[in-house]
């Protein structure tokens, strides 16, 4: 399909997408992090992340973990690129190679941290903590490899209050349009003589299984782990056609939003109908609110 992007596993494409690049460091700039010696970024993804985090802290360790080793590929060549000595695994090290402090990258789960207790000065988790369904253990497991005034701070559009009023109608139209997409490429397909398009359902997770939260649940969770809310911020971006397609290429919202289809099939239709899908509704863009929330350990 011309104007589309090819079926991409990662989130590398998406998480160059201006707005979201703007909006995190943005995020990052509502804190000091100069001081900061050793960042864990969880949910690291292509290293996107990480690499604000050394620009603004340049003598500070970073170990980043991503579930998905192609993101950690990713991340460990943009690093190599950059200069830095890179390892695999989750041993920490102090080492200095080159002048730069070494980089660490490992495939983990960013509610599983095989770390000793009190060991990060910042732990970040961007675009990605709505993912994790046992908050509880989550947190609970980053209030335990935090050192003592240390911080942790999240973004995410998926809480209570993410979406804007009078916006409902464009996703609803994407999903409709995406759909009805994939009904007429299995009916051209079966007018061929070719194999139609075969949903499986139960393959996948339900779409959007994990509760949303409110700022307050949020807050409240943080408080029962030792973590003081220290900053909540809720920062309004317009969205494009251009960031709906781009997200729409990353199979990990594709098998959410139209699951058990192909991924292939679900990604392509993605694409090809975020822009039509904001012209039916008469819009250019469509208004998001992000929360932003830095939390320190007590």
């Amino acid at each position: 399909m011309q104007g589309t992007q090819e079926t991409n596993t990662t989130y590398a494409a998406h998480s160059q997408e201006l707005v979201l690049v703007e909006a995190n460091r943005a995020f990052l700039d509502r804190q000091s992090l100069g001081h900061v010696r050793c960042f864990l970024d969880l949910a690291c993804g292509p290293g996107v992340i990480g690499e604000m985090l050394v620009g603004l802290s340049p003598a500070a360790h970073l170990h980043g973990i991503d579930s998905d080793p192609a993101h950690i590929e990713l991340a460990t060549e943009r690093f190599r690129t950059l200069g830095y000595d890179v390892r695999s695994g989750h041993d920490l090290t102090s080492d200095v190679v080159n002048g730069r402090p070494v980089v660490t990258f490992a495939v983990g789960s960013a509610d599983d941290l095989p770390f000793p207790e009190a060991v990060f000065d910042c732990v970040t988790i961007t675009n990605a903590i709505h993912l994790l369904p046992d908050k509880d253990r989550l947190i609970q497991g980053i209030a335990r490899v935090l050192r003592p005034g240390g911080f942790l701070g999240f973004n995410s559009a998926f809480y209570a209050g993410t979406l804007v009023e009078g916006t409902h109608a464009f996703y609803h139209e994407w999903i409709k349009s995406a759909t009805i997409r994939i009904n007429e490429i299995d009916g051209r397909l079966k007018a061929e003589g070719k194999p139609g398009i075969k949903r499986v359902r139960g393959t996948t997770r339900k779409a959007f299984q994990n509760p949303w939260l409110s700022r307050d649940e949020w807050i409240a969770l943080l408080e029962r782990h030792g973590l003081g809310a220290i900053d909540v911020h809720e920062r309004a971006l317009d969205l494009d056609g251009s960031f709906f397609a781009s997200i729409g290429a990353y199979s990990g919202l594709a098998e959410t939003l139209l699951s058990g289809y192909p991924i292939d099939v679900a990604c392509e239709v993605l694409q090809s109908t975020a822009e039509p899908a904001l012209r039916t509704v008469n819009r250019t863009t469509v208004p998001r609110n992000w929360l932003e929330v830095w939390a320190r350990k007590t």
